[in-house]
């Protein structure tokens, strides 16, 4: 909401851009939306990793009767073809206002740090930026009661797999997409060199809810590895708001939040026995199941207004 009257207000304080928007920007958006939907649902090099992920899961399971071939697995396909309608889509609005925010009150401001640091310079400064702000949206979604409303129908899945890192709420996008966007755009990265570094992301993302059994020995002192993100997930008490890393583990064992327990392979999801989990695999169930999950968080932030007005 915040960012939309942002981009209300620029409209109409410069009027070349609100003709700009009206003119254009639709058919802009669709654009960026079938972009998406090749970059992610009709990826092929997506799809070729998470084959070679399910086949890792049969052969070094983190944990037995988990993974991509079950019922949860299932949703999480489900959510996975959905998740281009849906998130791609509001990714695509955000992308346009955000812009359009961007180039009205900063006129496209950028920092010229291409000569002193290099593309690929400025390429490992933008992720390390973004990475630090995606840590610290992940540690705020699960302190702020309203924002985890919406991040608990990432964390409900009782089974990992490369695939549940698409269970993911269409309002969530909004602030990785300011994340990517605002630092990429003020330190001058160039577009093919920003869809590369979310491509990296969302490959290596896949891998870390893998249900496979390794920590990655010593590189799980910089990177987020499979049995780290498990940890996550699980609703044990001990492993409650640890390991909020999305590729770079440094930000927990900075902060405090990394769970030292190593070789722990616990089970995952939520304690709230409400969440509409999946029960079976038919396709008319699968799609429910996407609605329900949708509904789920707006329905909580409900209860929480009449628990307040009842005070």
């Amino acid at each position: 909401a915040f960012v939309a009257l942002v981009a209300v207000g620029v409209a109409r304080t410069n009027p070349e851009l609100g003709r700009i928007a009206d003119a254009g920007w639709w058919s802009q958006l669709g654009s960026t939306v079938l972009a998406g939907w090749k970059t992610a649902i009709l990826n092929p090099w997506y799809w070729g990793l998470v084959a070679i992920l399910i086949l890792a899961e049969r052969r070094w399971p983190g944990r037995e009767g988990e993974g991509a071939l079950t019922t949860g697995g299932a949703q999480d396909l489900a959510w996975t073809i959905a998740y281009p309608v849906l998130n791609l889509t509001v990714v695509a609005l955000a992308v346009g206002i955000l812009n359009a925010a961007y180039d009205g009150l900063l006129g496209g401001a950028k920092l010229d740090l291409t000569p002193m640091l290099g593309t690929f310079g400025v390429a490992v400064l933008a992720f390390l930026v973004a990475d630090f702000g995606m840590w610290f949206t992940h540690w705020a979604r699960h302190k702020v009661s309203t924002f985890w409303h919406f991040h608990a129908v990432h964390h409900a899945p009782t089974s990992m797999n490369p695939m549940v890192d698409n269970r993911v709420h269409l309002a969530e996008p909004i602030i990785a997409t300011a994340l990517v966007l605002v630092p990429s755009r003020l330190l001058g990265l160039e577009g093919q060199a920003t869809l590369a570094l979310a491509l990296a992301t969302t490959f290596f993302t896949a891998f870390t809810h893998a249900n496979l059994h390794t920590n990655l020995g010593p590189l799980r002192y910089v990177l987020v590895s499979p049995q780290a993100h498990r940890v996550h997930h699980s609703f044990a008490p001990e492993h409650i708001d640890t390991n909020f890393g999305t590729v770079l583990s440094v930000w927990d064992r900075i902060f405090g939040t990394y769970y030292r327990g190593e070789d722990e392979y616990p089970t995952v999801g939520i304690p709230d026995t409400r969440f509409p989990l999946e029960t079976e695999a038919t396709p008319a169930a699968l799609v429910a199941g996407v609605a329900r999950q949708t509904a789920y968080p707006f329905r909580q932030c409900i209860e929480d207004i009449g628990r307040y007005r009842t005070r």
